[in-house]
Protein backbone atom coordinates (compact mmCIF):
# COMPACT_ATOMS: atom_id res chain seq x y z
CA UNK A 1 0.00 0.00 0.00
CA UNK A 2 1.53 3.49 -1.27
CA UNK A 3 1.90 6.54 1.40
CA UNK A 4 -1.16 8.04 -0.08
CA UNK A 5 -3.19 4.87 0.29
CA UNK A 6 -2.73 4.14 3.88
CA UNK A 7 -3.30 7.97 5.00
CA UNK A 8 -6.61 7.85 2.61
CA UNK A 9 -7.07 4.73 4.97
CA UNK A 10 -6.56 6.55 8.34
CA UNK A 11 -8.78 9.35 7.43
CA UNK A 12 -11.67 7.08 6.67
CA UNK A 13 -11.25 4.65 9.87
CA UNK A 14 -11.15 8.00 12.41
CA UNK A 15 -14.54 9.80 10.73
CA UNK A 16 -16.28 6.43 10.79
CA UNK A 17 -15.32 6.05 14.43
CA UNK A 18 -16.67 9.92 14.98
CA UNK A 19 -20.06 8.74 13.81
CA UNK A 20 -20.35 5.58 15.73
CA UNK A 21 -19.75 7.57 18.48
CA UNK A 22 -22.40 10.23 17.95
CA UNK A 23 -25.05 7.67 16.81
CA UNK A 24 -23.47 5.94 20.81
CA UNK A 25 -24.57 9.12 22.21
CA UNK A 26 -28.42 9.53 20.95
CA UNK A 27 -29.08 5.47 21.56
CA UNK A 28 -27.32 4.64 24.86
CA UNK A 29 -29.08 7.15 26.86
CA UNK A 30 -32.23 7.94 25.64
CA UNK A 31 -33.90 8.45 29.11
CA UNK A 32 -30.09 10.68 30.13
CA UNK A 33 -30.94 14.63 30.48
CA UNK A 34 -30.97 17.21 28.12
CA UNK A 35 -27.84 18.84 29.48
CA UNK A 36 -25.87 15.82 29.64
CA UNK A 37 -26.44 14.71 26.03
CA UNK A 38 -25.26 18.14 24.80
CA UNK A 39 -22.42 17.61 27.11
CA UNK A 40 -21.16 14.53 25.78
CA UNK A 41 -22.23 15.67 22.00
CA UNK A 42 -20.01 18.91 22.94
CA UNK A 43 -17.47 16.77 23.55
CA UNK A 44 -17.81 14.54 20.35
CA UNK A 45 -18.07 17.67 18.26
CA UNK A 46 -13.91 18.74 19.71
CA UNK A 47 -13.26 15.44 18.96
CA UNK A 48 -14.43 15.60 15.39
CA UNK A 49 -12.38 19.07 14.94
CA UNK A 50 -9.51 17.15 16.06
CA UNK A 51 -10.02 14.16 13.47
CA UNK A 52 -10.39 16.90 10.90
CA UNK A 53 -7.49 19.12 11.33
CA UNK A 54 -5.23 15.73 11.42
CA UNK A 55 -6.58 14.33 8.46
CA UNK A 56 -5.78 17.47 6.99
CA UNK A 57 -2.11 17.50 8.22
CA UNK A 58 -1.78 14.38 7.24
CA UNK A 59 -2.43 14.76 3.49
CA UNK A 60 0.93 14.20 1.40
CA UNK A 61 -0.04 17.64 -0.69
CA UNK A 62 -0.26 19.60 2.66
CA UNK A 63 2.98 17.67 4.19
CA UNK A 64 5.20 18.24 0.86
CA UNK A 65 5.34 14.22 -0.17
CA UNK A 66 4.65 13.29 -3.21
CA UNK A 67 2.71 10.08 -3.37
CA UNK A 68 2.85 9.81 -6.98
CA UNK A 69 4.88 7.03 -8.02
CA UNK A 70 8.11 7.71 -9.19
CA UNK A 71 8.79 8.28 -12.74
CA UNK A 72 9.87 5.36 -15.47
CA UNK A 73 13.86 6.23 -15.93
CA UNK A 74 14.62 7.59 -19.85
CA UNK A 75 16.62 4.81 -21.85
CA UNK A 76 20.05 6.89 -22.66
CA UNK A 77 21.15 6.30 -26.19
CA UNK A 78 24.76 4.61 -26.81
CA UNK A 79 25.93 6.85 -28.65
CA UNK A 80 29.42 5.40 -29.06
CA UNK A 81 27.47 2.81 -31.45
CA UNK A 82 26.52 6.03 -33.60
CA UNK A 83 28.20 6.25 -36.52
CA UNK A 84 28.44 9.35 -39.72
CA UNK A 85 26.97 7.11 -42.00
CA UNK A 86 27.14 3.43 -43.20
CA UNK A 87 30.35 1.49 -43.20
CA UNK A 88 33.24 0.25 -41.31
CA UNK A 89 34.99 2.50 -38.52
CA UNK A 90 38.12 1.04 -39.70
CA UNK A 91 40.98 2.34 -37.07
CA UNK A 92 45.05 2.18 -37.33
CA UNK A 93 46.75 2.64 -34.31
CA UNK A 94 43.82 4.67 -32.77
CA UNK A 95 43.59 6.85 -36.13
CA UNK A 96 39.39 6.54 -37.26
CA UNK A 97 40.13 5.90 -41.74
CA UNK A 98 36.92 5.25 -42.47
CA UNK A 99 34.51 5.16 -44.43
CA UNK A 100 31.92 5.76 -41.18
CA UNK A 101 33.43 7.37 -38.26
CA UNK A 102 32.02 7.25 -34.88
CA UNK A 103 29.28 10.36 -34.53
CA UNK A 104 30.51 11.95 -31.30
CA UNK A 105 34.29 12.82 -31.31
CA UNK A 106 36.44 12.59 -28.35
CA UNK A 107 38.07 15.23 -26.90
CA UNK A 108 41.88 13.72 -27.35
CA UNK A 109 41.54 13.08 -30.77
CA UNK A 110 43.58 14.96 -33.41
CA UNK A 111 41.40 14.52 -36.47
CA UNK A 112 37.69 15.68 -36.84
CA UNK A 113 36.03 13.70 -39.66
CA UNK A 114 33.49 14.83 -41.89
CA UNK A 115 30.47 14.56 -40.18
CA UNK A 116 31.65 14.47 -36.80
CA UNK A 117 30.12 16.49 -33.80
CA UNK A 118 33.59 17.55 -31.95
CA UNK A 119 32.98 18.01 -28.18
CA UNK A 120 34.23 21.67 -27.14
CA UNK A 121 37.26 22.01 -25.10
CA UNK A 122 37.64 24.19 -22.31
CA UNK A 123 41.29 25.54 -21.28
CA UNK A 124 42.14 22.47 -19.41
CA UNK A 125 41.05 20.20 -21.87
CA UNK A 126 43.14 21.72 -24.42
CA UNK A 127 46.32 21.13 -21.76
CA UNK A 128 45.58 17.76 -21.23
CA UNK A 129 45.13 17.44 -25.54
CA UNK A 130 48.77 19.20 -25.81
CA UNK A 131 50.06 16.24 -23.35
CA UNK A 132 48.39 13.84 -24.58
CA UNK A 133 49.95 14.68 -28.31
CA UNK A 134 53.04 13.81 -26.73
CA UNK A 135 52.28 10.18 -26.40
CA UNK A 136 51.02 9.43 -30.00
CA UNK A 137 53.20 7.85 -32.22
CA UNK A 138 52.66 9.98 -35.20
CA UNK A 139 54.83 12.61 -33.20
CA UNK A 140 57.94 10.37 -33.70
CA UNK A 141 57.77 10.78 -37.41
CA UNK A 142 58.05 14.29 -37.72
CA UNK A 143 61.07 14.51 -35.86
CA UNK A 144 62.51 11.79 -37.40
CA UNK A 145 62.20 12.78 -40.73
CA UNK A 146 63.49 16.71 -39.61
CA UNK A 147 66.36 15.18 -37.41
CA UNK A 148 67.27 12.32 -40.52
CA UNK A 149 67.20 15.93 -42.96
CA UNK A 150 69.50 17.97 -40.77
CA UNK A 151 71.79 15.19 -40.37
CA UNK A 152 72.52 14.50 -44.30
CA UNK A 153 72.48 18.38 -44.76
CA UNK A 154 74.50 18.45 -41.67
CA UNK A 155 72.03 21.56 -40.89
CA UNK A 156 71.55 23.11 -37.51
CA UNK A 157 71.87 22.12 -34.64
CA UNK A 158 75.60 21.07 -35.15
CA UNK A 159 75.84 17.46 -33.34
CA UNK A 160 78.18 15.91 -35.33
CA UNK A 161 77.75 13.51 -38.66
CA UNK A 162 78.46 10.05 -36.42
CA UNK A 163 75.45 7.92 -34.91
CA UNK A 164 75.83 9.80 -31.52
CA UNK A 165 75.73 12.92 -33.23
CA UNK A 166 72.08 11.62 -35.06
CA UNK A 167 70.88 10.55 -31.69
CA UNK A 168 71.20 13.75 -30.12
CA UNK A 169 70.24 15.82 -32.80
CA UNK A 170 66.79 13.34 -32.72
CA UNK A 171 66.50 14.12 -28.77
CA UNK A 172 67.19 17.96 -29.60
CA UNK A 173 64.27 17.95 -32.54
CA UNK A 174 61.80 15.62 -30.34
CA UNK A 175 62.27 18.36 -27.48
CA UNK A 176 61.79 21.79 -29.62
CA UNK A 177 58.66 20.17 -31.22
CA UNK A 178 56.94 18.93 -27.83
CA UNK A 179 57.58 22.78 -26.77
CA UNK A 180 55.69 24.10 -29.82
CA UNK A 181 53.11 21.80 -29.36
CA UNK A 182 52.70 22.45 -25.57
CA UNK A 183 52.45 25.91 -26.27
CA UNK A 184 50.45 26.29 -29.50
CA UNK A 185 48.16 23.18 -28.77
CA UNK A 186 47.68 24.05 -25.07
CA UNK A 187 49.16 27.20 -23.48
CA UNK A 188 48.39 30.27 -26.41
CA UNK A 189 45.20 27.65 -27.76
CA UNK A 190 43.67 28.56 -24.10
CA UNK A 191 44.61 32.09 -23.56
CA UNK A 192 43.21 32.61 -27.15
CA UNK A 193 40.65 30.34 -27.00
CA UNK A 194 41.20 28.44 -30.20
CA UNK A 195 40.43 25.21 -31.47
CA UNK A 196 43.96 23.14 -31.88
CA UNK A 197 42.49 20.22 -33.56
CA UNK A 198 42.46 19.63 -37.54
CA UNK A 199 39.42 19.55 -39.61
CA UNK A 200 39.37 16.99 -42.18
CA UNK A 201 37.30 17.95 -45.68
CA UNK A 202 37.31 13.89 -46.91
CA UNK A 203 35.93 14.71 -49.75
CA UNK A 204 36.38 16.97 -53.60
CA UNK A 205 38.72 17.90 -55.31
CA UNK A 206 42.36 17.21 -54.25
CA UNK A 207 43.20 20.74 -55.03
CA UNK A 208 40.55 22.20 -53.10
CA UNK A 209 40.94 19.65 -50.39
CA UNK A 210 45.33 20.20 -50.31
CA UNK A 211 44.76 24.02 -49.54
CA UNK A 212 41.79 24.06 -46.89
CA UNK A 213 44.47 21.52 -45.28
CA UNK A 214 47.32 23.86 -45.19
CA UNK A 215 45.16 26.47 -44.58
CA UNK A 216 45.03 25.82 -41.25
CA UNK A 217 48.41 26.25 -40.42
CA UNK A 218 47.29 29.82 -40.83
CA UNK A 219 43.74 29.82 -39.66
CA UNK A 220 42.29 28.33 -36.80
CA UNK A 221 38.42 27.82 -34.98
CA UNK A 222 37.68 29.75 -32.09
CA UNK A 223 35.81 28.12 -29.44
CA UNK A 224 32.54 30.04 -30.91
CA UNK A 225 33.07 28.48 -34.41
CA UNK A 226 34.32 31.14 -36.13
CA UNK A 227 37.67 31.45 -38.68
CA UNK A 228 40.57 33.28 -36.70
CA UNK A 229 44.14 33.82 -37.55
CA UNK A 230 46.07 31.40 -35.75
CA UNK A 231 47.64 33.51 -33.08
CA UNK A 232 47.90 29.86 -31.20
CA UNK A 233 49.83 27.97 -33.48
CA UNK A 234 52.04 30.23 -34.84
CA UNK A 235 53.43 31.42 -32.04
CA UNK A 236 53.73 28.04 -30.53
CA UNK A 237 56.21 27.38 -33.56
CA UNK A 238 58.12 30.66 -32.77
CA UNK A 239 58.49 30.06 -28.87
CA UNK A 240 59.70 26.26 -29.51
CA UNK A 241 62.40 27.89 -31.68
CA UNK A 242 63.30 30.95 -30.07
CA UNK A 243 63.32 28.83 -26.64
CA UNK A 244 65.32 25.95 -28.09
CA UNK A 245 68.52 28.35 -28.40
CA UNK A 246 69.16 28.15 -24.54
CA UNK A 247 69.47 24.25 -24.77
CA UNK A 248 71.24 24.02 -28.90
CA UNK A 249 75.04 24.19 -29.26
CA UNK A 250 76.66 27.09 -28.92
CA UNK A 251 77.47 27.20 -32.50
CA UNK A 252 74.02 27.11 -33.20
CA UNK A 253 72.51 29.22 -30.86
CA UNK A 254 71.74 32.30 -32.90
CA UNK A 255 68.39 34.07 -33.76
CA UNK A 256 69.35 33.62 -37.90
CA UNK A 257 69.23 29.67 -36.83
CA UNK A 258 66.10 30.62 -34.52
CA UNK A 259 64.47 32.46 -37.59
CA UNK A 260 65.24 29.32 -39.86
CA UNK A 261 63.70 27.19 -37.35
CA UNK A 262 60.64 28.99 -37.27
CA UNK A 263 60.03 29.02 -40.82
CA UNK A 264 61.18 25.19 -40.79
CA UNK A 265 58.54 24.34 -38.17
CA UNK A 266 55.92 26.39 -40.27
CA UNK A 267 56.50 24.78 -43.36
CA UNK A 268 56.75 21.31 -41.58
CA UNK A 269 52.99 22.07 -40.02
CA UNK A 270 51.83 22.16 -43.47
CA UNK A 271 53.17 18.80 -44.44
CA UNK A 272 51.40 17.36 -41.85
CA UNK A 273 48.17 19.02 -42.43
CA UNK A 274 48.56 17.58 -45.56
CA UNK A 275 49.40 14.11 -44.47
CA UNK A 276 46.62 14.30 -41.71
CA UNK A 277 44.19 15.28 -44.40
CA UNK A 278 45.27 12.23 -47.33
CA UNK A 279 46.79 9.98 -45.07
CA UNK A 280 43.49 8.12 -43.85
CA UNK A 281 42.11 7.73 -47.53
CA UNK A 282 45.60 6.06 -48.45
CA UNK A 283 44.78 3.86 -44.82
CA UNK A 284 41.56 3.06 -46.32
CA UNK A 285 42.62 1.40 -49.69
CA UNK A 286 44.72 -0.61 -47.29
CA UNK A 287 41.79 -1.91 -45.41
CA UNK A 288 39.63 -2.53 -48.51
CA UNK A 289 42.19 -4.42 -50.53
CA UNK A 290 42.27 -6.83 -46.94
CA UNK A 291 38.45 -7.04 -47.44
Amino acid sequence: MSFGQSQQHIRSSLLRRFADTLHLINGMCPHCSLSLQNHLRLKAARAAVVVFLLAIFATPSFAGIDSSLPEAPTPQADTSQQKTGPGKDNTFLGLHVGPAYPLYANKKDTIINPGQHPPRLSATDKFLYAAHEQTRWAVLMPGLISAGYGHLADADPHTGSDLGGFGERLALTVVRQATDRVSGDGIFAALFRQDPRFYRVGHGPLVHRGLLAVKQTYVRLNDDGEQRPSFSGLLGHALGSFLAMTYYPHNSASAAVAARGFGTAVAGDMGSKLLLEFGPDSLRLAFRRKE
